[in-house]
């Protein structure tokens, strides 16, 4: 049975609508061990008959068996396993990768057979060894002469055994001492069972072959036949063996360990684009995980301030919108508000007492808010001390005429740079001029009828980036005592506070409330309000805020892929001629498509390392430059940043890495 064997063999191209043939009923067979020369013209058709042998291309009518099976019903990875296993091809432009060094492009069929390094680089060794390159190992093909290309194309030829050594005008791109060096080779590997096939259009060349098969417009017009008395090998030389496949298993670590080694290559040659590259994802990563960062950080710190002041209390206030006209809302007497601290869930009820009042500090005076201040109420409203000193136990049980002011106040009563520690505020609880007397509303206690003095003990500000309450008001904080007992002596109060144990949900308490004052009002002339179920709100949108942000900042992070994805599409046309070489060694169209996938994945996370980084970066100079707002970034966050940008590099990677792995072997190694 005959090696190779070709039944009635026909390759048409399409040229629009005029159909061209290449091949046209072309039958041989091709004996093992022969040294065959296919010589014609230009235009005859001979390069197009080398790509059907060597399982290039595929014949668009007859048959074309190999070894007794037919070729044209394989499928790619198929045809790449036959190449890989059975063909070796030698180029007339040597077609070897420029950034691999000779030993590496010797070595690069054995890569698509699941060889480990080592053997392969052993093997490699071995037969560059053996073509006089010993000493150019580690020289690339720029620092290689074109006979020692060309042996480096033979080393690879043979490396996973080269049973069918296809040999593309070996002789057209050298000189005429490095041509015959080239045949001799040929020779001696045909003298070794090497099945050679050489095209060429040179008489002289065709002539150091056995046999010779002339073609002539797509078809077969002389052809002199399998010498008398040949004689197949029974195997071919052992000396330099071929490397033996790896199991599956081996097949996946080696395609996976070189598909990133190229991708870091190609990557590295490229260093400019590749930054530019890395920059557009850099930046899409930064900008998400620092808006992230900084709307957790606003949102917790935002969020904090507003649970101590909201969460966990339903304030009760005198007054109802909905009550009909003429009627008045009735104030909260002592023991309706005992009734309250009964209920389930009700730790305990503050009482709000304030009122505004006329101050004045010589002859300056203002309008303020009065408060009566407990030992919580710095606490609850988030204040702290900037002057001297805050309410003591002593003042509560003496009724003690001092007061702690805020810092609107003591712009409004003192002069720029002056101390109000010690210096003494007239109120008027009625609003009016210090001195002037005022009528007592109906029902409540007689109002003093002469401004009162206070002594400022402190100073107090709001804490840094936190909510507190206020108004557009400055505001005074008297003792309790002192403000129930001088300013407001009434038992009832308009407006107070219920603090929750959390024990039972905080709607079920707000609705105890209602009930039991509606019973003890006789209608519903006050107001409740969950602060709870607010702030829970208040936390839907601050987290849909936060999506809101990372969105817009993921554009970004699009346009980066986007650019990887263009970036991948001009080195997949770049590289094309690449491509052809790794399919005609054996690659299969995952290999490539896996190759291209990792190389645009190794950018995405390159960029994303770096994008991770200047996050990190800038989150250090924010904490460094304020310490209002502590901005974090976890090792989550990073972890998920990461992870992103290896998506993108996936999701945008696949189709230049799919438009790789489509292309005909034959095709891309036309291409310049």
């Amino acid at each position: 049975m005959a090696l190779i064997e070709l039944k009635n063999v026909a390759r048409h191209y399409q040229l629009g609508e005029i159909d061209v043939p290449a091949l046209d009923g072309v039958s041989l067979a091709i004996e093992a061990g022969e040294f065959v020369a296919i010589m014609g013209q230009s235009g005859s058709g001979k390069s197009t008959l080398m790509n059907v042998l060597g399982c290039l291309d595929n014949p668009t009518h007859g048959q074309f068996l190999i070894g007794g099976h037919d070729a044209g019903k394989l499928g790619p990875d198929e045809l790449a396993a036959l190449r890989r296993e059975r063909f070796g091809f030698i180029f007339q432009r040597y077609h070897l990768l420029p950034h691999l060094d000779a030993r590496a492009n010797a070595a690069l069929p054995a890569v698509y057979a699941g060889v480990g390094t080592g053997p392969r680089s052993e093997r490699a060794k071995a037969l560059l060894d053996r073509l006089g390159l010993g000493e150019r190992l580690h020289h690339r093909p720029n620092e290689l002469s074109g006979g020692q290309q060309q042996r480096v194309s033979i080393a690879r030829a043979l490396m996973n055994g080269g049973q069918i050594i296809l040999a593309d005008e070996p002789t057209g791109a050298l000189d005429s001492a490095s041509g015959a060096e080239m045949l001799r080779l040929l020779k001696e590997l045909n003298e070794r069972g090497h099945t050679i096939i050489l095209v060429t259009h040179d008489a002289a060349v065709a002539a150091h072959a056995r046999r010779v098969i002339e073609l002539k417009d797509g078809k077969v017009v002389a052809d002199n036949g399998t010498p008398a008395g040949h004689v197949a090998p029974a195997e071919l030389p052992s000396d330099a063996p071929p490397v033996k496949e790896g199991g599956r298993l081996g097949r996946l670590q080696v395609q996976w360990r070189e598909a990133v080694a190229t991708a870091l290559l190609a990557l590295k040659g490229n260093r400019l684009r590749t930054a530019l590259s890395m920059l557009g994802i850099s930046i899409g990563i930064a900008s998400v995980v620092s808006i992230v960062a900084l709307t957790s950080a606003a949102r917790a710190s935002i969020e904090t301030d507003l649970s101590s002041l909201i969460s966990g209390r339903i304030p009760v206030w005198r007054g109802n919108p909905g009550l009909p006209p003429g009627a008045v809302p009735q104030p909260f007497r002592p023991h309706e508000i005992d009734s309250l601290r009964a209920l389930a869930g009700v730790k305990s009820i503050t009482l709000n007492r304030q009122m505004q009042l006329t101050a004045r500090h010589q002859s300056r005076d203002a309008m303020l808010e009065a408060i009566g201040g407990d030992p919580a109420t710095l606490k609850a409203r988030k204040l702290k001390l900037v002057q001297g000193r805050y309410l003591s136990a002593m003042d509560y049980e003496t009724r003690s005429q001092v007061i702690v002011i805020d810092e609107k106040s003591r712009d409004a009563l003192f002069k720029k740079g002056e101390s109000p520690l010690g210096q003494l505020v007239f109120v008027n609880p009625m609003g009016g001029n210090p001195g002037e007397a005022q009528p007592a509303a109906p029902g409540a206690p007689p109002p003093p009828t002469a401004a009162l003095p206070f002594t400022v003990v402190g100073v107090v500000a709001p804490e840094g980036g936190a909510f507190s309450f206020g108004s557009w008001l400055g505001q005074l904080y008297i003792p309790h005592t002192t403000f129930s007992r001088k300013l407001d002596a009434r038992a009832d109060v308009d407006n107070f506070d219920v603090l929750l144990d959390l024990t039972v949900p905080p709607q079920q308490v707000r609705e105890q409330i209602i009930h039991r004052l509606k019973a003890l009002h006789g209608r519903e002339d006050f107001g409740t309000w969950n602060g709870e179920e607010e702030f829970r709100k208040f936390q839907s949108v601050t987290s849909a805020m936060a999506a809101l942000f990372a969105g817009v900042a993921a554009i970004s992070l699009l346009v980066g892929g986007v650019g990887v994805m263009n970036i991948m599409l001009v080195s997949v046309s770049e590289r094309t001629r690449e491509i052809g070489i790794r399919m005609a060694v054996g690659a299969r169209q995952g290999d490539v498509r896996l190759q291209f996938l990792i190389e645009a994945v190794v950018l995405c996370c390159l960029g994303g390392l770096v994008g991770v980084l200047l996050s990190w970066l800038a989150a250090q100079g924010v904490n460094a430059a304020q310490q209002h707002l502590q901005v974090d970034i976890s090792w989550a966050a990073l972890g998920v940043a990461f992870a992103v940008s290896s998506g993108v590099g996936l999701v945008f990677g696949t189709l230049p890495a799919r438009r790789a792995a489509a292309l005909s072997p034959v095709d891309a190694l036309a291409r310049e």
